[in-house]
């Protein structure tokens, strides 16, 4: 808060200090806001306007204290005057004169029985603030409402994946998207249908054993941001990150896994037929079944596990939707996440 010794400059300054402040903390909440996330940014959104109510109800009460502190000083003056600023005869002296001309400057009256007019920077300065407040407050209605015009295309993604796994009677269990997700639904997939209490830890170290093992399965496959091929140092940092980092997995990785388990893999994905891995090996093993989602995160690419759900089907028949309409065909490529 504003203090006595603080000057209206000094406020002023600072005021405008704070605001760019207050901009840069919006802009970084914003950029905060993952890609087609509604409910966040109705979060974001009453968490900026609740920062600019504050913040402006803060800066009003400020500038109420300056003026207060302008008044008391305004009302002591006269007295000091007439004991310091006349000479015996009752005239005013230079020091007077001089005293007269910073009330005059100060914008206060010298006369004790008129009213304190109030500075005109501050007037100005309660009028910035408004404008600035309105300013934002455009801003951010129209941001809603452009928000509300866009297609949420996580949702239309999660949608054509569900409806195609619940014809194979499988339902989304969600991951946590934190750069482990496609051990942890790889994880998921065995603990719950093979018997394996695995972690997503685990399941990297395995993934990365059985690459080293069958180095030149895979070394021909892997390329370098040149475009030139792994080198043996190339393919052992990239194994020793799989095991050690939260780098993202891929085709690679569940091909490795695949084969470590012996167990066939089943990807499904948006407006894609399922893609098959390990499939004409391990065909008489029951498969892992990933959902790989291209837009569930602004961040980047994610993976779900699918776990049995009979009453998918019925869910999309009671939405008037056919679930078994999509159709279910060999796929022979991934993106790499």
């Amino acid at each position: 808060m504003a203090t006595p010794q603080e000057t209206f400059e000094d406020l002023e300054a600072r005021h405008r200090k704070e605001k760019k402040d207050l901009i840069a903390t919006i802009t970084s909440l914003k950029k905060s806001i993952p890609k087609g996330d509604k409910r966040k940014k109705k979060e974001v959104a009453a968490e900026i306007a609740e920062l600019e109510r504050t913040h402006s109800e803060r800066h009003r009460a400020e500038l109420s204290v300056i003026g207060g502190c302008s008044k008391a000083f305004t009302s002591s003056t006269p007295d000091t005057a007439d004991n310091q600023d006349h000479d015996q005869s009752g005239m005013p002296d230079a020091k007077s004169e001089g005293g007269s001309a910073t009330a005059s400057v100060l914008g206060l009256y010298t006369n004790p029985s008129q009213p304190v007019k109030p500075v005109a920077k501050k007037n100005k300065a309660r009028q910035r603030l408004q404008r600035r407040a309105e300013q934002l407050k455009r801003q951010q209605e129209e941001a809603e409402a452009e928000a509300e015009g866009m297609v949420d295309t996580a949702a239309v993604e999660t949608e054509a994946i569900s409806k195609l796994a619940a014809s194979d009677g499988l339902s989304i269990q969600e991951i946590r998207p934190d750069g482990h997700c496609l051990y942890a639904a790889f994880g998921d997939q065995v603990n719950t249908y093979h018997g394996y209490t695995v972690s997503y830890s685990q399941m990297r170290k395995r993934a990365a054993e059985y690459m080293r093992a069958n180095y030149g399965d895979f070394i021909s496959f892997m390329t370098r941001e040149d475009g030139d091929l792994f080198s043996e140092s190339d393919f052992e940092k990239y194994c020793s990150d799989i095991e050690t980092t939260a780098t993202w997995g891929g085709q690679q990785e569940i091909t490795a896994l695949s084969h470590s388990f012996q167990l066939p893999v089943h990807i499904y994905q948006s407006n894609m037929p399922v893609l098959r891995i390990g499939e004409d090996a391990y065909s008489a093993n029951n498969p892992i079944r990933l959902s790989y989602h291209r837009h569930a995160y602004g961040l980047g690419e994610h993976y779900n596990s699918l776990r049995k759900d009979p009453a998918a089907v019925k869910q999309y028949t009671h939405a008037g939707l056919d679930a078994s309409e999509t159709p279910v065909k060999h796929c022979s490529s991934l993106q790499q996440k």
